[in-house]
């Protein structure tokens, strides 16, 4: 993510994109293995210094520069403020071969000078927020337990925060080293004291200092909730403390909490409800005030079943429905999903077939019921209902003209209801800077700003006629979804006058609503 932006890569994009994941496959292969050659035709200076800088040497001989330039600074011979800054150079930068920067990071966690200590903690509270290499994560965590540094604390949660595929949470070793620099305190109470003081007072610093607290909040809440995926934990957390000592965050997610019944899953939803809770316009914070009274009193009037798994991206279609559908509200689960289904059963649908090596997934209703909460079914109700009646349709087909003549990218918006209650289809096209190729969306700051109140996300997948194969969100698009917290949309072109239309959830869950036509 740049700049707030979330990128949103369509399907056939991913087809367009094998060549150049092969090309990375190709360039880590080289990284681990210290170059394409096992052979080298340079040969050692016996300088150190030197030979641990000389990208030409072969790795193996750059570990041992690397150790004996050390073993120098151990012994008095060489300066080691010096050699810290030379080794740093390389440790900083990705482009150094993957054994020798691991090795350099080993060493420097290793000093045991006064100066040399404290400018590893901080190289390790500087680093670990955006280093990716498993190795690296492991030895700088393992230093901040062995010195007890406990100020990396932060640090460790925001690598924490980042999804490891192949290692479960519980055997992550950022878990390992908070639990050992604070023991005693449970693993969630640890992340939930980041980000309720991610770097002392948030207040009295300004600039990138502020910036980087704001990020790690993020990141803690991110975490937190992936820890405590029911919410217990959190809401008794938040439910905890009273008086001048709670946070203008705290209270935040305690209204949240009591009115609408929701607390946000990710750092980007958390943004999120800020915008909503707080504005950055007068205008916005006026508008957000009326939106979110409604919103309550429509929550309030919920039984125990219809709170269950309610979520911020949930809570506009029940706000809308209080409105135009009210009768959807006295519905059980299973009444809206019967509603649902009599709505989709004679529809025409197209299964995604672009994602090789996966097998295909069901996106009938019948096989997601199970999945789909109160809030969901309603919120799919809401959206077929803006799709099937009035304006949006033919917003949508004037934006897939737009998008056709323009090469450069796929367009995309949000789906909101006006004054009027009837839905449209809001076109925010990607800044120039963002114009990937004609097969990849990118939502700007502008569009999740101005999404607040929105029922909806969605992109096009219209760069041709006939896209069936790609109909459907890809995996770009889930984790969209999923970072953001949002209900998506995606439209694809599967034929002439023909458009598929899928709708997607952080969860994960794909229901395929049938066609638009023109």
């Amino acid at each position: 993510m740049d700049d707030g932006q979330i990128r949103s890569v369509p399907g056939n994009g991913l087809g367009r994109g094998l060549g150049r994941l092969a090309t990375l496959g190709l360039c880590v292969l080289v990284w681990l293995g210290g170059g394409c050659s096992a052979t080298s035709s340079f040969d050692p200076s016996g300088n150190p210094l030197l030979d641990v800088r000389n990208p030409a040497l072969l790795a193996r001989d750059r570990v041992a520069a690397a150790e004996a330039a050390w073993g120098e600074v151990e012994s008095g011979v060489r300066v080691r403020g010096r050699t810290r800054e030379a080794f740093k150079d390389l440790a900083w930068s990705r482009a150094t071969d993957g054994a020798v920067r691991l090795t350099l990071i080993r060493l420097l966690m290793s000093d045991e000078s006064e100066d040399g200590a404290a400018d590893s903690e901080s190289m390790a509270r500087l680093m670990l927020p955006t280093e990716r290499s498993p190795d690296v994560i492991r030895v700088l965590a393992d230093a901040s337990v062995a010195r007890g540094w406990v100020s990396v604390v932060p640090a460790l949660v925001r690598s924490y925060a980042r999804v490891s595929p192949n290692v479960p949470d519980a055997d992550r070793g950022e878990r390992a080293a908070l639990l050992a620099l604070v023991p005693g305190v449970p693993i969630e109470e640890i992340v939930y004291r980041v980000f309720v003081s991610p770097a002392g007072d948030v207040e009295a610093m300004e600039g990138a200092v502020l910036r980087s607290a704001e990020r790690t909040r993020d990141d803690a809440w991110t975490l937190l909730s992936r820890l405590d995926r029911d919410g217990r934990v959190r809401s008794r957390l938040i439910a905890g403390g009273s008086g001048a000592g709670v946070s203008d965050e705290i209270e935040m997610l305690r209204r949240a909490l009591r009115d609408l019944g929701v607390l946000p899953r990710t750092g980007e939803e958390l943004g999120w409800l800020r915008r909503l809770s707080y504005g950055e316009r007068e205008a916005d914070r006026a508008a957000n005030r009326v939106w979110w009274d409604s919103a309550r009193s429509v929550v309030a009037a919920l039984g125990d079943g219809e709170r269950r798994g309610l979520e911020l991206r949930h809570i506009e279609a029940l706000r809308w429905a209080g409105e135009h559908r009210a009768s959807w509200l006295g519905m059980d689960r299973g009444e809206l999903l019967a509603e649902l289904e009599g709505r989709l059963r004679d529809r025409p649908r197209v299964m995604r077939k672009a994602d090789r090596g996966k097998r295909p997934r069901s996106e009938r209703l019948r096989d997601r019921a199970d999945a789909m909460s109160w809030g969901d079914a309603l919120t799919v109700l809401v959206v077929d209902e803006a799709l099937r009646t009035g304006a949006l349709a033919g917003q949508v087909w004037e934006q897939v003209a737009l998008d056709r003549a323009d090469g450069t990218t796929e367009y995309g918006g949000i789906v909101e209801a006006g004054a009027g209650g009837e839905h449209r289809a809001v076109l925010f096209r990607p800044r120039a800077r963002d114009r990937v190729n004609d097969e990849a969306f990118v939502a700007s700051g502008d569009m999740i700003r101005f999404s607040d109140r929105a029922l909806a996300h969605y992109h096009l997948q219209v760069s041709k006629e006939r896209l069936s194969r790609f109909a459907g969100p890809s995996d770009g698009d889930l984790l969209y979804a999923s970072v953001s917290g949002r209900t998506c949309l995606v439209f694809t072109s599967i034929g002439s006058g023909i458009l598929n239309v899928d709708v997607y959830t952080p969860d994960g869950e794909v229901l395929d609503l049938g066609y638009l036509t023109r």
